[in-house]
């Protein structure tokens, strides 16, 4: 059932329906409830495939990415760009265009912003590294009616917000678990964080809040060490870490980042033994280790995935005024070397 067969039946113009249909003026109140009576007997729904790829030519759909900058190859924030840049092409012909912006610390996070609100967006998606920042960002974009879709973490925001993350806090006590089954209760642990030069991620925090968690859940107080280590410093042993480390007891390494390939080299470099060790995302260097059993566990985030559903979400949310999947909750997904070729 179209618009042609609609008017037919209600003995109106093709131009009247669509009038009724997009909610316009012009149509006298008998009239619009005679067509939308018609519609809901007939049960007839809206082409917006077909109105957006009519609209494409003239009305572009247009997303500004604001995410951190890509310093190097192996940089984590080039899987959701990718994913971004995935989802843009499949919605090519439908106008979807994206315009990436990208930021260092908090002052070139408020620049950027200042230059997306100067032009004209129909959405947005960023991180909320900045809470301040942020919610700044989420008060403009409401003045404006514009979404804000977040990725990679989830923090309190004034007013609401849109995450596309995986729970940190699960993932930490999944690591937990993970560990406690190789290390058990007479063994030591370790988490190490990676600090960047804004100091530790808040979902590095959360996550290491929830491995702390899962042990007294367990009602097991077992000895935990926290290693703070700033990224852009040679990681080395200080005089606690070769304290702790010495001894045949198990030993469980928990790396809150993608970090996780630093360790192994350590650990040979120190001659640490009966260790295992758990990091975060499916880079080349940690993939290298979990094959060759230096890491025994790898937390997939699914960093590519989360900016492919940010712009099909978006789009689906500008086109349908569907936001079933503005939230979403990425699966914490174990990978072992038994199961690299499946991810």
């Amino acid at each position: 059932m179209g618009i042609k067969q609609i008017a037919k039946l209600a003995n109106v113009s093709i131009g009247t329906v669509d009038r009724v249909i997009h909610k316009r003026v012009g149509v006298s109140k008998e009239t619009e409830r005679k067509v939308l009576k018609i519609i809901e007997e007939t049960g007839y729904v809206k082409n917006t495939t077909a109105s957006r790829l009519k609209l494409a030519s003239v009305k572009k759909i247009k997303i500004a990415i604001l995410i951190p900058e890509i310093k190097n190859k192996w940089s984590y924030w080039k899987l959701p760009k990718k994913g971004t840049a995935e989802a843009v092409e499949e919605l090519r012909e439908m106008g979807v265009k994206v315009v990436y912006h990208e930021f260092s610390d908090s002052g070139s996070f408020a620049d950027q912003r200042a230059a997306i609100f100067q032009k004209e967006y129909d959405g947005i998606v960023t991180v909320p590294f900045f809470g301040k920042e942020c919610n700044v960002l989420l008060k403009l974009a409401k003045s404006k009616n514009i979404p804000v879709v977040f990725l990679d973490t989830e923090i309190p925001l004034e007013g609401g917000a849109y995450f596309i993350r995986q729970n940190s806090n699960i993932a930490g006590m999944v690591a937990g678990r993970l560990l406690h089954g190789l290390v058990g209760k007479d063994g030591r642990y370790f988490i190490v964080n990676i600090l960047n030069d804004m100091g530790i991620q808040v979902n590095n925090k959360q996550r290491e809040d929830g491995f702390r968690k899962f042990f007294k859940s367990i009602n097991e107080e077992l000895p935990v060490l926290t290693i703070n280590h700033p990224l852009n410093e040679v990681f080395k042993v200080s005089k606690e870490m070769e304290t702790w480390f010495k001894g045949d007891y198990r030993k469980g390494i928990f790396v809150t980042n993608s970090r996780a390939h630093l360790i192994p080299d350590l650990l040979k470099e120190y001659d640490v033994q009966n260790t295992f060790v758990l990091g975060f995302d499916l880079n080349k260097q940690n993939l290298k280790y979990l094959r060759n059993g230096k890491i025994d566990f790898l937390i997939n985030q699914q960093p590519k995935y989360q900016g492919y559903a940010a712009i099909k979400s978006l789009f689906n949310f500008l086109t349908k005024q569907d936001a079933s999947e503005l939230n979403l909750d990425i699966p914490v997904e174990i990978i072992v070397k038994e199961n690299i070729a499946d991810v």
